[in-house]
C-alpha cells in the first residue's frame, strides 16, 4: 500500500501546485487581455501583408506530430494521470480565485 501511496501523493501535490500557478497566470493574463489582443492583431496584420513571414506548413506539421504522440500514448497514460488532473483542476480554481 505504501508503494502506491507515495506516487499518488506526489502527483496530487504536483498537480495542485501546477494548477494553482496556472490559475494565477490565467487571472493575471486575463487582466491584460486587451493589450495581448492588440499585439496578436498586429502580428496577424503583419503576416497578412507579408511583412512578417509565418511558415504555416511547419506549424501544422508540429501540431500533427504532437497529436500523433498523444494518440500513441492512449488510454493508459490518461488513466495514470487522473490524480494529477484532478488536483490540477482543483489548484486551477484555487489559484484563479485566490487574489
Amino acid at each position: 500500500m505504501e508503494e502506491t501511496l507515495a506516487p499518488i501523493l506526489f502527483f496530487l501535490v504536483l498537480g495542485g501546485l501546477c494548477g494553482y500557478f496556472a490559475g494565477n497566470l490565467i487571472k493575471r493574463a486575463s487582466g491584460r487581455a486587451l493589450s495581448i489582443g492588440i499585439i496578436v492583431f498586429a502580428l496577424i496584420a503583419l503576416a497578412y501583408t507579408g511583412t512578417f513571414d509565418v511558415n504555416v506548413e511547419s506549424i501544422n506539421a508540429n501540431i500533427v506530430n504532437i497529436t500523433n504522440i498523444f494518440a500513441t500514448l492512449g488510454v493508459l497514460a490518461l488513466v495514470s494521470s487522473v490524480p494529477f488532473l484532478v488536483s490540477f483542476v482543483a489548484g486551477l480554481f484555487i489559484g484563479y480565485r485566490r487574489y
